[in-house]
């Protein structure tokens, strides 16, 4: 059963992704005291034209995707959602890239992770950080055909996961 002090469900959001056109929204869930689900789903948009000097358009890249993050969080202070915690991360991203309305390149990416985190409840509002190494399987393929590359896992595309998310958080009646 879920802990009665303290928040039970948390919607959150990563303020950064938004000038990366990276557009998230989380939802955690406590199930024990020391327990907790959450997962985050977006949407991936942005474009970019270059001109030369007489504000001609020479270039428009855009771009669109998705990205899918479930985990599942250890609270070892047996306070669920607040405090402290130990995260298993998988990832799913998908992004394609157009030049000038012709596809450039679709790139997928699959991973996992294991984050140390600290989240803060306090009147309402949320504020998580979390840090970690992540391990990732990237396969691109590109306009041509003939052409795609993969960096398989553990070996490129790997590294450290590193986060803030903002929210608020509310307990059940």
């Amino acid at each position: 059963m879920a802990q009665s002090n303290g928040p039970a469900h948390v919607i959150k959001t990563n303020p950064f992704g938004l000038f990366l056109g990276q557009y998230q929204l989380g939802y955690e869930h406590a199930l024990f005291d020391n327990l907790s689900v959450q997962v985050s789903a977006g949407m991936i948009s942005g474009e970019l034209t270059a001109t030369d000097s007489n504000s001609v358009e020479l270039i428009t890249a855009s771009r669109s995707g998705f990205i899918v993050i479930p985990e599942v969080r250890f609270y070892p202070g047996k306070k669920a959602c607040e405090g402290f915690y130990l995260a298993s991360v998988a990832r799913f991203r998908s992004e394609s890239v157009d030049i000038n309305d012709v596809p450039w390149y679709t790139r997928n990416a699959m991973g996992a992770a294991l984050v140390f985190g600290y989240q803060y409840y306090g009147d309402g509002v949320m504020v998580d950080v979390f840090l970690g190494p992540q391990f990732k399987n990237v396969k691109t393929d590109w306009f041509d055909d003939s052409f795609s590359e993969e960096e398989p896992l553990f070996n490129g595309g790997n590294g450290v996961r590193f986060g803030v998310n903002i929210g608020f958080g509310w307990v059940d009646n």
